[in-house]
């Protein structure tokens, strides 16, 4: 079985090393490392082109010649693999030594995943554990293992992604893409394992409050949760929401043209429930225009016939009564 491991790179010279060389500590090393790098202007090349001189598996850097964006370097180095397997790595991270082993174990005793998850110890920025770990955050806010997507954690099935990609420009996150097949496939499967360090750090891109370095509970997700509801631009926020809906949308449907006929159900049961999430989200912006009793009416009209089951609940009606 051939083990790849895609990496996107972008200014990582401060912490890169520290990941690299734990794929060398592997017990099971990959056959090859995918790196693609978004216009770093740091050490970043300089640091993988030293490393690739002394690496015992292949290791193949690709500077994009524009800035991708986060989801499209991701895009750009996972379209480079080959192997049968294929792990996703942040810069900033450090697996420990049997993360690739281990995987691979999962992976053979559950062959219809096609994503497999381990758990991650959080970190602060310097790799000191905080004795907190992604999934336990999940599990303490209240969420559901679907809230767990993290890329980083994921190692992908090439049939898998010889029908989801390339991810469509403009969705974005490589992981929630991915992940989002694995799980309306019945694919996804996550192992208790902790298996790696998340580094926290100012310059992470997620802000999903599971990732904090505190204990999480219910009470801090739900009001945390709330306070994004008013925050910062709303209106333009719900019509990113509505884009990313449409995308999603149009690339369940690309997908169902590439995808096996033994996918082809829980591919149409995916569209189908993103089509009436979008339909949902189209008639909760408009009924947030019109004035406080027709919004009233029309939210309460929505909770009757059951168009917040699929929602944040409570927070969504709150959210529409506001306007």
């Amino acid at each position: 079985m051939k083990i790849s491991i895609a990496m996107a790179t972008y200014d990582g010279a401060q912490y890169l090393q520290e990941q690299l060389q734990s794929f060398v500590g592997q017990t099971r090393q990959p056959d090859e490392l995918i790196i693609t790098d978004d216009c770093s202007t740091d050490q970043t090349e300089a640091i993988v082109r030293e490393f690739a001189k002394t690496a015992p598996f292949i290791v193949e850097f690709h500077r994009n010649e524009t800035n991708l964006g986060y989801c499209g370097n991701f895009n750009a180095a996972l379209m480079k693999t080959t192997g049968d397997l294929v792990f996703l790595s942040d810069q900033d991270d450090v697996w420990f030594p049997e993360k690739i082993e281990h995987m691979i174990d999962v992976a053979g005793r559950n062959p219809q995943a096609l994503v497999v998850m381990n758990d991650a110890a959080l970190t602060d920025g310097e790799l000191n554990e905080v004795g907190l770990t992604k999934v336990g955050q999940i599990r303490s806010a209240g969420f559901t293992l679907e809230s767990f997507v993290m890329g980083c954690c994921c190692c992908v099935r090439r049939e898998l992604l010889d029908f989801c990609m390339p991810i469509p420009e403009g969705i974005k996150a490589h992981d929630n893409w991915i992940v989002a097949f694995a799980d309306a496939l019945n694919g996804k499967v996550v192992d208790g394992r902790v298996l790696q360090y998340y580094r926290r750090h100012e310059s992470n891109e997620s802000q999903f409050i599971a990732n904090r370095t505190t204990r999480v509970t219910r009470h801090h997700a739900f009001f945390h949760s709330v306070k994004n509801l008013f925050e910062g631009d709303v209106r333009q926020r719900e019509k990113n929401q509505i884009s990313q809906q449409r995308l999603m949308i149009e690339g369940i449907r690309r997908v169902q043209a590439a995808a096996p006929d033994n996918y082809q159900s829980g591919l149409q049961h995916m569209l189908e429930t993103a089509e009436a999430r979008a339909n949902n989200l189209r008639l909760r912006a408009a009924l947030r225009e019109k004035w406080l009793l027709p919004r009233v009416a029309a939210t309460l009209g929505l909770l009757l016939r059951g168009e917040y089951r699929n929602t944040s609940g409570l927070k969504a009606v709150l959210r529409d009564l506001v306007g």
